[in-house]
């Protein structure tokens, strides 16, 4: 087998302060291409192709002849890289073919740290496999400190950098080969293929793009803005009532837990010490120290105090400036005597140490401020307080509801809000715009490399996190060839529930998924304390977020009486799906993994069971199988089989996204029923792909739900029938 091993040097751009270095972005360039051959588990005489420079410069083995590595690709089998999809896009990009495989190492070491979040990295993976060749870093790293790129760094020093990470990737590869023949990972050999045939997938999508309506999404941006101007005004009136004249402000957490708990951090080190805050030498999150009830309330109480209502006064020192000006002193003789008086005034005005330079005194008026709301654990304890992030407001909202705390609840209910609208302007509505190009498309990042799970995540923006329905920005995705256009969007249905019943065999989830039980419209009952008939459309899209709850661990703590009992009854109703997580955390306990029926491990150093009887880390363990199967395992596959049958079948309709558990298609209106067709298949079909692939063969059933319209939002469900 020829095996090529590639890296590219590539300029990098900056779009609002962060760094792009897309082939999509028209200001960058690929510097340099430096690729060679493995032979007899060394990396041939490295060959290196200049592309781009600014520079004139000369070194004999740098050449712009590009057809040798024209050659090299199409001699290859196999094409190795670190982070293998960003340099096949930009080959692509400069009109070179790819060889039919591709393996990626970043992949590869992914795959093989078993779902530990670890920096994988080609320089880190190389320290911690003590690999010879490691990236001179040193040689460069103060050129690029000084805003020095590759196209004009010195040759001599570009190459020998590239040249190290060539060696240090082919000798990567090697090393992650012998550990995929041991026999602790032969079952990771078929997920590393899947991954590797999915970034193809990948390319294909970015490359395709997805077409922005620049004008609606301005329409949806002045919605939001005003939305966020209304939510502003009404929270600072609450502020302004609850704490008299203490000023707030609304994005610190500080200030957030003296508002919504009504106390103030008076040691944060001790704070921070007392509740474990922070993360460990790994990087990861320290965490929070086992306590009874009484042993929490002696922390909160020894490292925080109860913020009083204010009144404000003016600071008659500084007049209500909230500074003072301070003079330099100097020495003046008069008659013989030396006399210290005031000269030139400072450039700067010094805070006046009364009131803080803030012009006003705030006097207690003895009254408790803020909502008085209660953290209920170590795990509420934030460097700044306590918490007050999404899943926190919404304990917090259901304890204010229960309470009767009407002014709490709007508090809360629009700080949640808030913090929903911010984030999306911020990550979408501006990432869509600044990441759009000329040409109208959005080139979105998606990684495969990030997540525990082996889910995709994405970024520039971050797709992936958008909310599933109903989300506005969705409707400035449209169609490339017109107005009168499709987007497609086919969605597994219950995807996640399927693969539960599939990894625990639970005969009550097969019964009802063969049956055709709506199990959202049975949460929606239970929830809503009505029979399923009377459920609405409304009642059932709001019940998704509870249906699945208790497959990742969820208990409903916290939640309504009501929603506590489905939670509850979930687990009585389909009572092997529990017996099914015990086996989970009991073999995690002995071995410390677990595999999925793809071969997909995922592994935890250190698991204990604590002395409240649960299981360290039981949420991750019963979450990674069932959301890892499903989205990391079963979405590829119908993934590459759709991109194998556009391919197959030359269409115009583009495949632009996968989103969750869903491929979605820019189609030209002449080719929606081939796109239904091909979309079909290839989603029902991974079942027979999983017996060809990995052995295995599902006894649930897979189904999907096919939508079509003229943008991403507005979309009616189309038929699907045998003939399609």
């Amino acid at each position: 087998m020829n095996i090529l091993i590639l890296d590219l040097e590539t300029t990098v751009q900056r779009v609002e302060g962060r760094k792009d270095n897309s082939p999509f972005n028209p200001f960058n360039k690929c510097v340099s291409a430096h690729y060679g051959f493995l032979e007899d588990g060394n990396v041939s005489v490295t060959n290196d192709i200049l592309f781009h420079t600014l520079l004139e410069q000369s070194v004999d083995y740098v050449t712009a002849d590009h057809t040798f590595l024209t050659e090299s690709l199409r001699k290859a089998d196999l094409l190795v890289c670190h982070n293998a999809k960003f340099d096949v896009l930009w080959l692509l990009s400069m009109g070179f073919t790819i060889p039919d495989k591709v393996y990626c190492t970043m992949i590869g070491e992914y795959i093989l740290s078993k779902g530990q979040r670890r920096v994988i990295s080609l320089k880190e993976s190389a320290l911690r496999r003590k690999l010879v060749n490691q990236k001179k870093v040193h040689l460069v790293d103060d050129m690029f400190k000084e805003g020095i790129d590759f196209s004009e760094m010195p040759l001599d020093i570009m190459v020998e950098y590239a040249e190290a990470d060539v060696k240090t990737t082919g000798e990567l590869y090697l090393s992650q080969q012998n550990d995929f023949q041991k026999e602790e990972n032969a079952s990771l050999v078929p997920v590393v293929d899947l991954m590797n045939e999915m970034l193809m997938f990948l390319v294909e999508i970015e490359s395709n793009g997805t077409y922005i309506s620049l004008d609606i999404l301005e329409e949806v941006e002045r919605q939001f803005e005003q939305e966020k101007i209304q939510l502003t005004t009404r929270l600072e009136e609450i502020v302004e009532e609850v704490m008299g004249d203490t000023p707030i402000n609304l994005n610190s957490g500080a200030d957030m837990t003296k508002v919504v708990y009504s106390r103030e951090v008076v040691n944060r080190d001790a704070h921070r010490q007392t509740f474990n805050i922070g993360t460990n030498a790994a990087g990861k999150s320290l965490r929070p120290p086992l306590m009874n009830n009484k042993e929490f309330s002696d922390a909160v109480r020894s490292t925080t105090k109860i913020v009083q209502k204010t009144m404000a006064i003016q600071c008659m020192d500084c007049n209500g400036i909230g500074s003072t000006q301070k003079y330099k002193k100097k020495t003046v003789t008069k008659l013989g005597k030396k006399y210290l008086v005031e000269g030139e005034a400072y450039k700067n005005r010094t805070k006046c140490k009364t009131c803080s330079g803030v012009g006003a005194i705030y006097s207690p008026t003895g009254e408790t401020a803020g909502l008085k709301m209660i953290p209920r654990s170590p795990a509420y304890a934030s460097i700044n307080g306590f918490k007050t992030d999404k899943n926190t407001l919404k304990v917090l909202i259901q304890q204010a509801e229960n309470s009767g705390r009407d002014i709490a609840v709007e508090f809360l209910t629009k700080s949640s809000r808030l913090n929903a609208v911010t984030t999306y302007l911020d990550s979408f509505v501006a990432g869509i715009q600044r990441g759009t190009r000329s040409s109208g498309l959005l080139h979105a990042n998606f990684n495969q490399c990030v997540t525990a799970t082996g889910r995709l995540s994405s970024s520039d923006p971050n797709l992936q996190n958008q909310p599933k329905r109903g989300f506005p920005v969705r409707k400035a995705i449209v169609s490339r060839f017109g107005p009168d256009h499709l987007i497609v969007e086919a969605d597994f249905s219950g995807l996640e529930f399927r693969m539960a019943g599939e990894l625990s065999r639970d005969s009550q989830i097969i019964a009802d998924i063969q049956n055709g039980k709506d199990i959202h419209k049975q949460t929606a009952s239970i929830i809503n304390q009505c029979s399923p008939d009377e459920v609405s459309k409304d009642m059932r899209q709001a019940a998704k977020q509870y249906s699945f709850a208790p497959l990742y661990g969820g208990m409903g703590g916290g939640e309504k009486p009501h929603i506590r009992k489905y939670f509850s009854e979930f687990f009585v109703l389909y009572s092997g799906l529990k017996e099914y997580q015990e086996k989970l955390m009991s073999g995690v306990l002995k071995t410390g993994i677990v595999q999925v029926p793809s071969g997909r491990q995922y592994k935890w150093d250190n698991v204990v069971r604590t002395r409240n009887g649960r299981v360290s880390y039981a949420t991750q363990i019963v979450n990674y199988p069932i959301q890892g199967f499903a989205t990391g395992d079963c979405v590829p596959l119908a993934c590459i089989r759709a991109l194998k049958a556009f391919k197959e079948s030359n269409l115009r309709s583009k495949l632009i996204l996968t989103v969750h558990d869903s491929i979605v298609v820019d189609c030209h209106k002449d080719e929606l029923t081939e796109v239904k067709q091909i979309l079909k298949d290839a989603m029902l079909g991974i079942g027979d792909e999983m017996q060809t692939r990995f052995g295995y063969t599902p006894i649930v059933p897979f189904d999907i739900e096919i939508s079509a319209g003229n943008n991403w939002l507005e979309q009616v469900e189309l038929v699907l029938t045998d003939a399609t």
